[in-house]
This record gives C-alpha cells, structure tokens and sequence, in this order.
C-alpha cells in the first residue's frame, strides 16, 4: 500500500521540548501529545493512543514517539496506516539518543533515577507523591513511605536534551536529591533517535507495522535484555 498523505507524530506530553524543538518550522508534521500521567496506567494508554490512531483520518504513516512503556504500546493495530515507533523499552533511551546508551547506564548505574523538565512538568515523582501524602499520612509517615520507594535507588540523573531552560530545573531536582540523600549527575542528551524517527530511515532501530497488522508484545521479547 502507498501511504502518501503527510506523516503524522503521536507522543507524550513528556517529550514536547524535545518534539517542538526537531519539528519547528516543519509545516506538513502534524503532532498530537496525550498525557504523560497515562505511563501509570498502560491500558489507559494504549486505549488513548488507539482512539488518536483510530481518529486519524486517511493512510498515513503515524510516528510513535513511545516505547514500549510497561507495555502500554504492545497490541495497538494499525489499521489502514503503517506505524513506526523506535524499538527501546522506554522514553528514556529516546532522551539519550539510543538504546545501547541507555543499557550501558543501567549496566553501570541500574538505580538510577531519570529527571527531564518533561518529567518534572508532566508527571509525579516520587517527591510529588510523598506531598499529596502528607494529608492523608503526616509527614513522617509519608516520609518513610516516599524514601521506602526509592531504597535501590542510587543517584538521581538529568538529562541534558538541550530544548529547555536546564538552570531552571536543577534546584528542584538538587532538592530531590537533599530530600532522599541522594547524589545528583548531569547526562548529556542527543536528540538523534527522535530525528530519525521523524526523518528515517527506519531500519533495526525502529518497528515498523503495516497496515491491517498489530503491534505484537513478541516483538519486545527479540530485543537485547537489561
């Protein structure tokens, strides 16, 4: 089937720096971001980002700027469009340019925890949690339970993409850190993988489904293991 109505972009609220930063000025990219918090829930997630590929009119090729996303992705179909989306486990190989970066980090420092004014805007972490529990729980109650979630964890890491006000965002992250005693690191981001999947090619770094196919889970179970 030849797709030749303009390419369209689904990704999450989470990635809009980065996305508005490789699309600007790019007319004919039509982009439509659904809401971070859905990470929490996957089959709010994949039931979303089904209805925005469901709505979208004609047969185009639609971007999936996700991961796998604790399989929030997997089981999505196609219908008459072909979709691509890059073939990582979650947003944070997109945000360090490739999935080999990503597991080289893990590889060195599994309890990291990942910080990009995306996350900060458009999620909760585990510091947000820990203020909406005070109410409920006290303080020192909330406490424990907040620095119990994070007890493997070992540093807290921005990453640098470059599409936002760093300086802004470091002294709640540093705060975060002073909070839960834990060090905080600077990564260098790369916006390389997100570039090709808007501009391609889309070879073994990406997933390709045509139309009438479905995104099958399978297809996660070939990639490299953590």
């Amino acid at each position: 089937m030849s797709l030749t109505d303009p390419p369209k972009i689904i990704a999450c609220d989470t990635l809009r720096d980065e996305i508005r930063h490789i699309v600007d000025g790019q007319l004919d990219l039509e982009v439509e971001l659904c809401e971070g918090l859905l990470h929490d829930y996957p089959d709010k997630l994949r039931a979303t980002v089904q209805e925005r590929i469901d709505a979208t009119p004609g047969e185009r090729t639609i971007l999936l700027c996700y991961g796998r996303c604790s399989n929030g992705l997997t089981g999505l179909q196609a219908r008459g469009h072909r979709l691509v989306l890059p073939a990582v486990d979650d947003c944070i190989s997109l945000l360090l340019g490739s999935r080999e970066t990503y597991l080289r980090q893990f590889a060195e420092h599994p309890g990291t925890y990942y910080y990009t004014r995306g996350w900060i805007d458009y999620l909760e972490d585990t510091y947000q949690v820990y203020l909406k529990l005070i109410p409920k729980y006290g303080e020192e109650r909330a406490r424990k339970l907040a620095l119990m979630e994070l007890a493997n964890y070992t540093r807290l890491a921005i990453i640098d993409t470059g599409t936002y006000p760093l300086a802004e965002y470091e002294p709640y992250v540093y705060k975060v850190g002073a909070f839960f005693d834990l060090p905080v690191e600077h990564l260098p981001g790369s916006l390389r993988l997100i570039e090709k999947l808007v501009a391609g090619p889309h070879d073994e770094e990406f997933f390709v489904v045509e139309p009438g196919e479905t995104l099958d889970e399978s297809r996660f179970w070939a990639l490299p293991g953590i």
